[in-house]
């Protein structure tokens, strides 16, 4: 076959190179931008929750470190992330199962990180490995990753799921937390912990009711019947935050608008959820080799803020 005019490459290496970046782009989900923004909104919170405990609170050299290990591994070279796909297994925590058909090694590469976290080395690398853990954290707080849908259809020149571009309230989120630290009481939290609880409250709110609408969010990702398996995407299509239309009902449709408000709440809470699994990761990498009463001490803190914001509004 011959070449395309005024090149040397082939159609097939063209194709090829097509596939290979449509992969290499849909490899992680939050762009990393999206998560340097959730990491130091959480470093945030976390500081203000952990004062006057015997917990440290995270410097902003430290932040740098995690957002900066956090960010570089959102934005993998493609060919590295073309092997390395961040997808869920939300049947098991085993590093390899019915998913094996494009190894993800999702969990692999999770269970490596935190092995590493316990080893010896710079404080520096330390964190850099605590925002490995976040990175993953963050990601199964989006519905295409721990669904999960693979996202990298190029075939349909759909190079990501659009749920990850939807903008990051940042307001909105530190207003949600702003008076809570409730979810830093448990003294015996773990990574592996965090990661399945973020997902799982994943998992709920896309089976959860659309608000004022006789569907479910599997509307847009559908769970597989194999909880092993893919999922694919439901009858809206990979357009969140577009107008859709869709069957709702015996002779229905509903409708959502561009930027409809329902959009606006689910994208929230589901970036609230990543805000706060951030928080119990520094938590557990800040209270290591602490006595449980120091991590405990959080919760009486909790009391006291919250004492405090009812006198002020008072």
């Amino acid at each position: 076959m011959n070449g395309l005019p005024g090149s040397s490459l082939r159609p097939v290496n063209v194709i090829v190179g097509i596939v290979a970046l449509a992969v290499g782009l849909n490899a992680h989900g939050y762009e990393g931008s999206y998560h340097q923004k959730l990491t130091f909104l959480a470093a945030i919170q976390f500081n203000r929750c952990v004062t006057k405990t015997a917990v440290p609170r995270i410097t902003p050299l430290q932040v740098r470190y995690v957002a900066k290990s956090n960010i570089r591994q959102a934005e993998t070279n493609i060919f590295v992330r073309m092997f390395n796909w961040s997808y869920y297994d939300r049947g098991a925590q085993a590093e390899r199962s019915a998913l094996w058909l494009i190894d993800t090694r999702f969990h692999k590469h999770f269970n490596e990180v935190v092995e590493n976290m316990g080893g010896s080395g710079s404080a520096t690398e330390r964190y850099r490995n605590l925002g490995r853990v976040v990175n993953y954290v963050q990601d199964v707080t989006s519905p295409a990753r721990s669904v999960p849908v693979y996202t990298a259809r190029f075939w349909r020149l759909n190079l990501a799921d659009r749920f990850d571009s939807f903008p990051v309230d940042e307001e909105a989120v530190e207003k949600a937390l702003l008076e809570s630290c409730v979810y830093l009481d448990s003294a015996r939290d773990s990574y592996l912990d965090i990661l399945a609880d973020a997902a799982s409250t994943t998992l709920a709110a896309v089976q959860g009711p659309m608000t004022g609408m006789p569907v479910s969010w599997e509307t847009f990702w559908k769970l597989s019947d194999d909880e092993h398996g893919f999922g694919e995407y439901g009858p809206a299509g990979n357009n969140f935050g577009r107008k859709s239309e869709f069957r709702c009902g015996e002779a229905e449709r509903c409708v959502l608008l561009d930027d409809d408000p329902l959009y606006a709440d689910f994208a929230l809470q589901r970036h609230i959820a990543a805000v706060i699994g951030t928080m119990r990761a520094i938590m557990v990498f800040q209270s290591d080799g602490l006595p449980v009463v120091a991590k405990e001490a959080v919760v009486a803190e909790e009391a006291v803020v919250a004492e405090e914001t009812v006198v002020a509004k008072e």
